[in-house]
């Protein structure tokens, strides 16, 4: 035993210990000495590579125009997570090595297709949903206080997000028997639940009962496809981090380090291992807007989903510090009663979501109004490309204006049922000066249009390239109207009443 050895022993004891840390701290020491060494060399590599990818990026050219809008006095939210603003990212330098960065899949599609060809309205769709689109959209709006008006509450109130869910998850929460087994089927439905548009075939096969979820967690981002929320989250609040960067080289090598996600699934590809935590990104959006929440907007692209469902996973959002400011549906039963349930969002409560019912059409609106299928106080919004007619007898270049009889009867609608109007369009199908009159339209007539004009770029400038075709913004909505699913407005000395009374 030591305590019996005797004192010469207990001291070579000692030394051989002092000794043996003595040699283990020179090991450590040359062992950092190295990792410090090696690190250095893996930071070179990488800014030799980042500068090779940088040049790549950089190379990437796009013609684009830029045209001035009248500034948007109530842009209540950017239409597909500013959709419309994808050809003024794609012409920024800084956002567009951050685009590279964080989603390289997306760029090199990107870069493919303007290579083919693509121009700016093919590019908007490839960008519908984006997270670093949405991020860009946010940065161009709050980077100056003189742009935004801080008074006005409907201006710019969230982020869209067409949400699609797994319907297993639905029809498992539908069938729980307690309160902790809903929840927990809620909780799994929001983690895996996916921010994307889909594809026209993925909506009516959706329409038609058949559940598309799958289909659109294997689509490319660039396709319609998207991401799953947390990993949609993480990219948002990386890319407003690194759009407020003072340095981006060096904040692009730190994240550099942060692992990413092995799977070869189109959604989770080249996102991060380890997404960065929700507070997080709310202090990083709330250091970028001033705004003290996260707010979102929330379309429900699966057709089976209940208003009581989407009750819950406001709830479950608000658990994770996500605000909702609205729910939306072209179905309104979808959404009826959500606006009811009180959101607690950490020590804050807020009134429950708008409850906002899409139609096509401003015809469409007028339908429903006369056949009570509005209730009063609703909130609505429609393509405003009906709203707009081309000139006739016009040559050339289409000159657009605004059907005035149609906005007038409008209003009168608008005050006889309460209603709170506003406005969108397919931007994919809209040119500058559409949009231009939209804007101007929805500034002279704020009584009527207390929504204002949900456009998807930024609220004072268009890069829609000049077209010798007329491309007021219905997109495909275009092709409801002729097989019946559409209808104009019809104003009340054309109704079918009216031509009949006169005969």
């Amino acid at each position: 035993m030591v305590e019996n050895a005797t004192p010469s022993f207990r001291g070579s004891l000692f030394a051989r210990v002092v000794e043996f840390f003595r040699r283990l701290g020179d090991r450590l020491r040359r062992r950092n000495r190295r990792l410090r060494a090696e690190a250095r060399l893996i930071e070179a590599e990488f800014r030799q590579l980042g500068a090779r990818i940088w040049d790549r990026i950089d190379a990437l050219t796009l013609a684009t125009e830029r045209f001035s809008l009248t500034p948007i006095r109530t842009q209540f939210y950017g239409h597909g997570a500013f959709m419309g603003a994808a050809p003024a990212l794609l012409a920024d330098p800084v956002w567009r090595r951050i685009l590279g960065f964080l989603m390289p899949d997306v760029f090199d599609q990107l870069r493919s297709a303007i290579e083919e060809g693509a121009g700016p309205n093919q590019l908007m769709g490839m960008l519908e949903n984006n997270p670093v689109l949405a991020a860009y959209g946010m940065h161009r709006a709050f980077q100056t206080g003189s742009e935004h008006d801080a008074s006005n509450p409907n201006h710019l109130v969230g982020i869209e997000w067409d949400l699609f869910v797994d319907s297993r998850l639905l029809e498992r929460w539908e069938s729980a028997k307690t309160d902790k087994e809903r929840a927990k089927w809620i909780a799994r439905a929001l983690d895996t639940s996916l921010i994307a548009h889909a594809s026209a075939a993925d909506t009516v096969q959706e329409a038609m009962g058949i559940s598309q979820y799958f289909d659109v967690r294997k689509t490319p981002k660039t396709a319609l496809g998207g991401v799953e929320l947390d990993a949609w989250l993480d990219l948002f609040g990386r890319a407003l981090s690194l759009g407020a960067a003072t340095d981006l080289q060096t904040a692009v090598a730190e994240m550099s380090k942060d692992p990413r996600s092995t799977s070869d699934e189109e959604c989770a590809r080249y996102t991060f291992e380890k997404p960065w935590s929700i507070p997080r990104v709310v202090d990083v959006h709330r250091t970028v807007t001033g705004r003290p929440t996260l707010s979102i907007i929330i379309e429900i692209k699966s057709l089976r989903s209940t208003a009581q469902f989407l009750a819950e996973l406001v709830a479950a959002l608000n658990a994770k510090g996500v605000h909702v400011a609205a729910v939306a549906s072209f179905l309104r039963d979808e959404v009826r009663g959500v606006s009811k349930h009180v959101q607690k969002v950490g020590d804050r409560e807020f009134p429950g979501p708008r409850e906002i019912q899409f139609f096509h059409f401003a015809g469409d609106l007028q339908r429903a109004c006369d056949e009570g299928e509005v209730e009063p106080g609703q909130s609505v919004l429609f393509n405003a490309a009906s709203l707009l007619d081309v000139e006739p007898g016009s040559e050339g270049r289409p000159v657009y204006g605004t059907k005035r009889a149609v906005v007038d009867e409008l209003e009168t609608y608008r005050a006889r049922h309460d209603l709170h109007v506003g406005l969108y369009v397919q931007e994919g199908d809209c040119d500058h000066a559409a949009a231009a009159l939209i804007a101007a339209l929805v500034d002279a007539r704020p009584e009527t249009f207390e929504l204002g004009f949900a456009w998807g770029g930024i609220r004072d400038e268009a890069h829609l390239p000049a077209s010798d075709e007329s491309r007021l913004g219905y997109g495909s909505q275009r092709m409801l109207e002729y097989v019946g699913r559409a209808r104009q407005w019809e104003l009340a000395g054309d109704s079918k009443a009216a031509r009949e009374a006169e005969g």
